[in-house]
């Protein structure tokens, strides 16, 4: 992998430098046969495939151990226990995997939309920048936008950075520009012309779904922000957004090709290990297993039907999981019983979102479902709310495979424990929405959004929720329950480069101080 990224950099730097000047001098030995402007629709592959391997998977890798979706077996010398157990520092490199590999695709492809007359591409590169913008601003608070990388011009070493706030308005403006572009008649190419949109197959109306979806997500997560949260038209851009099965922001990886074409979370992303100890994830929380076997509020006894399609049980049919920043040694959810590895479940090819050709969505039909719900709840529609979180739910269901007797069977069941009346409570119908947000976007970044959002509430996930073992106590304090982790450290290339804007990066102010759309206005 490192390898790849090596290659990938010193194509872009090249590329960057060719574009920064020199041009007359380029001009004077043109090959006719090798055109030196290369085409909108052979960028779009490279905008999507990076958005997706590079910054999303980059931007999840750690967070899945602080979401407590997965564990390492070896806290002690375990790959990822430090990101377990909330040990993290300036080496976290989502930063630049953003910034470096993948951003500069989708700048490249809005320019080159805007040159060749072709909006819907315009469209596609707003929307992919748009999100990987949210992704960054939503681990780090203030980033860069407005001094970054334009595609006409030199990149500035030291930019200036935005507020989150100003981040929050400039990922809304690309937004509806993008919206405007899938709307312009005048597109001359497809977006698939050259087989590039490998997630739409150059479908402009998903696309602009797609684009509709990030601005109700984006819209929703500012509810602590006074008048700045808007329920309404979060709810009218959820209804602009995905609205069926089969819509989801996503593309199937691929199985026995290059590294890359594999799902990481299956294999290049710390996963080829003989022994399935030394993974970077050895099996799944007990945390997540206690949401898949439990209902929210009342707790009761309910074995979701999508677990076995998520994840496969131990040795003995049973399904067990380790509480984070114990490890195996720590038993199951730490009480010291079940200590073998025959015990637990694998985490690598073990369901839907772990094996070789498993997606790994930017969004999907049923988030956009379930921010419905929350904002419908928000605003005192518990019926409507309703409507929408059992669609959302309903639709995760079906996209993992779950029989129709079997999706029916959980619905009647909760509705006899009392999910209607729960509507009529915001904590309580926060929970479910919550807790089903957390199930269907397994192991994506946007779970700790709403975990932050939430304030890590019991009320809302369950007495299973608690703060790692063996805690970073440098950094938090072992006897606050309440303190949990609110942001990411900034890469120490930034730091060392542009100090002056990124103000004090230490670990304790870094990981200790909430985002901006997570104070109270």
């Amino acid at each position: 992998m490192k390898k790849i990224y090596i290659q990938v950099k010193t194509l872009l730097l090249a590329t960057l430098l060719l574009s920064s000047g020199c041009d007359d001098y380029l001009d004077v030995n043109k090959d006719p046969n090798l055109p030196t402007i290369v085409p909108a629709h052979t960028r779009l592959v490279g905008a999507i495939t990076t958005t997706n391997g590079a910054s999303m998977w980059r931007g999840s890798r750690e967070v899945v151990a602080v979401t407590q979706y997965a564990s390492t077996a070896n806290v002690a010398t375990g790959t990822n226990r430090n990101a377990e157990q909330w040990r993290f520092t300036a080496s976290y490199f989502f930063w630049q995997n953003a910034y470096v590999f993948t951003m500069p695709n989708c700048v490249d492809l809005i320019v080159l939309g805007e040159q060749e007359g072709n909006p819907h591409f315009v469209g596609a590169g707003k929307t992919l920048l748009a999100l990987n913008y949210g992704m960054l601003t939503d681990q780090y608070g203030a980033i860069v936008v407005d001094d970054y990388y334009s595609g006409k011009s030199q990149i500035n070493l030291t930019p200036k950075f935005n507020t989150q706030e100003e981040v929050y308005q400039r990922i809304q403006q690309l937004l509806d520009e993008a919206i405007v572009a899938f709307n312009d008649p005048s597109n001359k190419v497809p977006l698939n012309f050259s087989g590039g949109d490998i997630m739409y197959q150059g479908d402009v109306e998903k696309w602009k779904r797609f684009a509709w979806s990030l601005k109700a997500r984006y819209m929703n997560h500012l509810h602590k922000k006074g008048n700045l949260y808007k329920p309404q038209e979060i709810i009218a851009a959820a209804q602009n957004g995905f609205n069926a099965d089969g819509m989801d922001a996503e593309f199937a990886y691929l199985s026995n090709g290059q590294q890359t074409d594999e799902n990481p979370w299956y294999s290049w992303g710390g996963f080829t290990n003989p022994d399935r100890k030394q993974d970077r994830y050895f099996t799944w929380t007990q945390f997540y297993i206690d949401l898949l076997q439990n209902f929210p509020v009342t707790e009761t006894d309910y074995q979701d039907p999508r677990i076995s399609k998520i994840m496969t049980p131990a040795a003995d049919g049973q399904y067990r999981g380790l509480r984070s920043g114990l490890g195996l040694n720590g038993g199951q959810g730490g009480t010291g019983t079940f200590t073998s590895e025959n015990d637990y479940g694998p985490f690598k090819n073990s369901g839907f979102y772990t094996r070789a050709t498993s997606p790994f969505p930017f969004i999907t039909y049923s988030e956009v479902k379930l921010i419905e719900a929350e904002a419908r709840l928000r605003s005192a529609d518990a019926a409507g709310a309703l409507a929408a979180y059992e669609e959302g739910v309903k639709a995760n269901m079906r996209k993992l495979g779950v029989s129709a007797n079997d999706i029916n069977a959980y619905w009647t069941a909760q509705l006899a424990d009392g999910v209607v009346a729960h509507f009529n409570n915001l904590t309580q119908g926060l929970s479910h929405i919550m807790r089903q947000k957390y199930i269907t976007q397994t192991l994506n970044p946007e779970t700790w959004v709403d975990m932050r959002r939430m304030e890590y509430s019991q009320a809302i996930y369950g007495p299973s929720l608690q703060r790692p073992a063996n805690l970073n106590t440098v950094v938090f304090d072992a006897n606050n329950p309440n303190q949990w982790i609110q942001a990411m450290v900034y890469e120490t290339n930034e730091q060392n480069r542009n100090g002056a804007q990124i103000g004090d990066n230490s670990e304790r102010y870094r990981l200790l101080t909430p985002l901006w759309w997570n104070t109270p206005q």
